[in-house]
């Protein structure tokens, strides 16, 4: 809880009974190892902050291919966004990786503390922001050849392929690449 506090104190200070609140009233959540916390077709009327563990958001394609949007690890914020903002069945799926620990809060207890806490909102805010970014970014990477994906990534965000956790294969899924084309890049040859 204290990792999420602190995140939130990065981007405003937090009022001291809003701290109190929060620590009270944000339960962690344990997760095992492929555990399914939001399935395509709910709606996601939640965002969580990752504590501990590596999760994987997806979709599944007609034919069943699942194709990998992003991961996420400690002190990542998750959710389906379009879902949880829009009211509408998510498209994504959420699945944790190994056994994770997230805390979770529900759009209704959210919007009351943006009631009762006007400034909480510059938080919010911010968050807002930088999933955008991680968006924004996303939607970059796809319109890059496979050597520049690879670039981006080893540039913009080495630890997705530091981490062990991650699979060659759930790597090379998410970069829309053959796991030939990733071990070529990942060995330097053209």
């Amino acid at each position: 809880m204290e990792e999420l506090l602190k995140l939130l104190e990065s981007f405003h200070a937090l009022a001291a009974d809003l701290h109190k609140h929060l620590l009270h009233n944000l339960p962690r959540e344990v997760h095992w190892a492929n555990k399914t916390i939001l399935e395509e077709g709910q709606v996601c009327d939640w965002i969580a902050f990752v504590e501990k563990g590596l999760l994987k958001i997806y979709n599944e394609w007609k034919d069943g291919t699942e194709r990998i949007i992003w991961f996420h690890k400690e002190g990542d914020i998750i959710g389906s966004m379009k879902s949880y903002y829009r009211n509408e069945p998510s498209q994504l799926t959420i699945q944790t990786l190994q056994e994770t620990h997230i805390r979770k809060i529900k759009k209704t207890d959210l919007e009351e503390i943006y009631r009762k806490y006007p400034e909480f909102n510059i938080n919010g805010r911010k968050i807002t922001e930088d999933y955008y970014v991680l968006s924004e970014d996303h939607a970059i990477l796809l319109s890059m050849s496979a050597r520049e994906r690879y670039e981006k990534l080893e540039r913009d965000y080495p630890w997705i392929l530091d981490d062990h956790r991650i699979k060659d294969y759930m790597l090379a899924e998410y970069l829309n690449m053959s796991k030939a084309t990733l071990s070529k890049l990942r060995n330097g040859r053209k």
